[in-house]
């Protein structure tokens, strides 16, 4: 071997010996953060399979009042912030409405509002939290939720057909008339029921 290859492997050998717990560090970290990336994601997709399975199981479920608090608590604790959290907070407010606890069904939507930056699930939540205070004949109170509504276009046909309602309610026919109108012009497919209170109101 000549004096210029041994001069190159002594320099190498030197850079490795100096280096080496670089290189060993570097060739570590290259791998564990592939690692632990698709760990993070494996970890994520689980906990996203287990709110999936909660969520099932207290809709498909013909669960007592109690199993569904405890299935909504269960999701509350330990999904938090996600979709599903969302999607039980308006189950349980639609249950507590149909039971006529208004107050308990506005306080889920409100917590839906206050937690959730997705436009379409505060949007909805205010539609919501107006049919309440319709059944509390707070007319004016609940067309001030429905112009809340940022996503209007997206809910143009129930917006317009609920106000509607709430000026027959009042008694104002003619107010009740256009927005009538402007929900069929809006509906994608023919709605009798909406016929039906269209022509209610027709002089």
């Amino acid at each position: 071997m000549d004096q210029n290859k041994l001069d190159i492997s002594s320099r190498v050998a030197a850079f490795a010996t100096k280096y080496i717990k670089y290189i060993v560090l570097g060739a570590i970290i290259g791998v564990a953060v592939p690692l632990l990336l698709n760990f993070q994601q494996y970890r994520a997709e689980q906990k996203n399979i287990s709110a999936s399975d909660l969520y099932y199981e207290l809709i498909n479920l013909a669960n007592t009042s109690e199993e569904t608090h405890e299935l909504a608590q269960e999701i509350f604790e330990n999904h938090e912030g996600s979709v599903y959290e969302t999607l039980v907070k308006f189950i349980l407010s639609k249950k507590e409405f149909e039971n006529k606890n208004y107050d308990l069904s506005k306080k889920y939507l409100e917590d839906i509002i206050k937690s959730n930056n997705n436009e379409a699930y505060v949007s909805l939540a205010y539609i919501k939290i107006s049919l309440i205070h319709i059944e509390n004949k707070d007319y004016d109170e609940a067309l001030l939720f429905l112009d809340k509504v940022k996503t209007k276009k997206s809910f143009q046909h129930v917006l317009s057909e609920i106000k509607g309602d709430i000026y027959n309610f009042k008694g104002d026919k003619n107010k009740s008339l256009l927005h009538y109108n402007e929900a069929l012009e809006a509906s994608a497919i023919d709605n009798e029921n909406l016929l039906m209170k269209r022509n209610s109101v027709k002089d």
